[in-house]
């Protein structure tokens, strides 16, 4: 359910580019650090953007270097190292841990469960650094499951409880003065990648017969009605979302600030826009397969 959260690259700075860079590869080092090669194979763009977020908000010592490594050996690249950085490295391996349980739960994927044993072993001490969020993360995961075992048709209900997850990770320093903001932001985004996770996987959860919260729009609208109300649905979070990120004291031009607004406003439409091509192309083709004549 994560990978929604990218930035795109064509409106970036090359400033904006190398910063954005440099959360990257820190985030990937110190999950290495942390939590060996499997955690760093759970490096995610979303847990980037939540480091970028919380470093232009809180704006911590940082330290910023370059080096090569073993995906990339050729040319230094930079690195950014700082409290959030690390904190989204912990937040990074307990998301993975309850993915690759869904995975193994939903499609008994040996390879998820595998993956996902050699990263409990690092949860207790994730969860005695960082108690209120993992227990938040437990309790939304718990409360989704839930819906979604009953086959819930309550959208509102089913993102709720993915965007207080969200809401959650961003509030590393508990209920401080932008702790309200940052639920909000995260209720949204969280929202928008619940959904995006739907649509993204809903050809693929009919083949296995999982849950998917837009099976039922799918089965009752129109194959354009549908790709309507999926845009409105999409487009209803990221509103929640960006009203809440405006409220934040965080600088456009900044390289941190322009990487924020680049991803809220262009980056998290990357994939949606993708897979609606994707889609609309397959249903042309469809039609044109049934207009010719036997």
């Amino acid at each position: 359910m994560f990978g929604y959260v990218g930035i795109y690259p064509k409106d970036l700075s090359p400033a904006a580019r190398d910063c954005y860079q440099g959360y990257y590869c820190g985030l990937c080092r110190t999950l290495r650090a942390r939590c060996g090669l499997t955690g760093q194979l759970a490096l995610s763009f979303d847990m980037t953007f939540a480091a970028v977020l919380l470093s232009a908000l809180y704006e911590p010592a940082t330290v910023h270097s370059r080096g090569r490594c073993a995906a990339h050996p050729l040319r230094t690249r930079p690195r950014a190292v700082n409290e959030f950085v690390e904190y989204a490295a912990d937040m990074t391996a307990v998301l993975a841990y309850y993915n690759l349980q869904d995975d193994w739960q939903d499609e008994h994927d040996r390879a998820s469960r595998l993956l996902a044993g050699r990263l409990e072993r690092f949860l207790p001490a994730i969860r005695r650094r960082w108690p209120a969020p993992c227990a938040a993360i437990e309790k939304e995961l718990a409360a989704l499951n839930a819906l979604e075992a009953a086959g819930s048709t309550d959208l509102d209900g089913l993102c709720g409880c993915f965007g207080r997850l969200l809401g959650a990770v961003f509030c590393p320093r508990g209920d401080d003065l932008w702790a309200p903001v940052l639920m909000r932001l995260g209720r949204g985004l969280g929202g928008f990648i619940y959904l995006m996770d739907a649509y993204d996987d809903l050809e693929k959860d009919r083949r296995h017969g999982s849950f998917n919260a837009l099976a039922p729009l799918a089965a009752t609208l129109s194959p354009a009605d549908f790709e309507q109300r999926c845009h409105a649905l999409l487009t209803e979070e990221m509103a929640l979302c960006a009203e809440a990120f405006g409220l934040l004291p965080i600088v456009k031009d900044t390289p941190e600030g322009e990487l924020l607004y680049n991803v809220l406003y262009a980056g998290v439409w990357g994939r949606y826009t993708l897979r609606r091509a994707a889609r609309e192309r397959k249903s042309r083709r469809e039609t044109a397969e049934r207009s010719v004549p036997e």
